[in-house]
């Protein structure tokens, strides 16, 4: 015999149906399927169960706790994610608005989107948040660039640092800066590319970033732009292999101590490159790693005095 109460805290996995009396409202049958007793004939639900059963608790009411009350605040948005926007389609039910009502939320969102700002120094916030974000969907770069490169610019704007400076500047250096915390190895060059400002205006606002903010910035090693190298230069797996060897021997015998990363890195390329007959020149390295050939061939004169070529 079944409980007047079933599946009181599960999920109703029986395919049968089962009668329970009469509908408080119409005197219909009243059925069970699903976890849920509702009547056949008005369709009313007397009693249901949820689907899913989580441990932790769902927190409606408004306090300090707000745990589980919405979509998660992001610094990437000036307004930390809150803002409302006004639609553009018809009315709750799909039916188009009449030319009258048209006008009226042409009004409303004109209103509306002049409220958003409440100061110059959030407009530009808002300002730099865009910028910050197309400049890391076009460099490819994940989310948490874009938000760390938000929280630097926050930082900055309440230091008073972009006074002078243009925004457009201060959110290049922010990405660049975060790309650097991160220890991703991207160049100035790459980010002045895609940002509407030069490399200088980049280099300006990382330098005032990183000496007021005195950010934890990774150190480069020629380990660690080998990756972007080769894959710029579509170099084979086998030189790539004898160029890791080499920047290897560099740092062991000190050869990288005190000079660019990056040449360092291109020479082994090159010379990894001229024992296994690859065609890149010394030029073609040095517009990849943004470094001269005369750098080129000195890190590569180091490194010849310190391996054994293979036969």
């Amino acid at each position: 015999m079944s409980s007047s109460k079933p599946y009181a805290d599960g999920f109703d996995e029986d395919p049968d149906t089962d009668v329970r009396g009469d509908c408080p409202e119409c005197s219909g049958n009243i059925e069970t399927d699903g976890g849920e007793r509702a009547c056949t004939d008005c369709g009313l639900v007397v009693d249901g169960h949820g689907l899913a059963y989580g441990n932790r608790p769902r927190w409606f009411d408004d306090g300090p706790d707000t745990r589980r009350t919405g979509a998660p605040l992001t610094p990437a948005r000036h307004d930390s994610g809150l803002s409302s926007e006004i639609g553009r389609g018809g009315d709750a039910n799909g039916r188009p608005l009449s030319n009258q009502k048209r006008r009226q939320i042409r009004r409303l969102r004109r209103e509306h989107n002049r409220a958003r700002f409440r100061s110059k120094a959030e407009q530009n916030l808002a300002f730099a948040c865009g910028e910050i974000a197309r400049i890391v969907g076009a460099l490819d770069l994940k989310h948490d660039i874009r938000e760390f490169a938000s929280v630097l610019f926050r930082q900055a704007q309440n230091d008073d640092l972009l006074r002078g400076r243009s925004l457009e500047g201060f959110a290049a250096g922010s990405v660049f800066a975060a790309c650097r915390c991160w220890g991703l190895p991207r160049s100035v060059s790459e980010i002045a590319a895609v940002a509407r400002c030069d490399e200088d205006s980049v280099l300006n606002s990382y330098r005032v970033l990183n000496a007021e903010l005195e950010l934890a910035t990774a150190v480069q090693t020629p380990c660690h732009l080998l990756p972007r190298l080769v894959s710029e230069l579509n170099v084979g797996d086998v030189v790539r292999s004898r160029a890791r060897e080499l920047i290897e021997v560099a740092e062991r015998e000190g050869v990288s101590n005190g000079r660019r990363p990056s040449g360092v890195a291109a020479a082994a390329i090159y010379l990894a490159g001229q024992e296994f007959g690859a065609d890149q020149t010394q030029a073609e390295l040095a517009d990849a790693a943004d470094v001269s050939p005369v750098t080129i061939r000195e890190r590569m004169y180091d490194l010849q005095e310190r391996y054994e070529p293979r036969s």
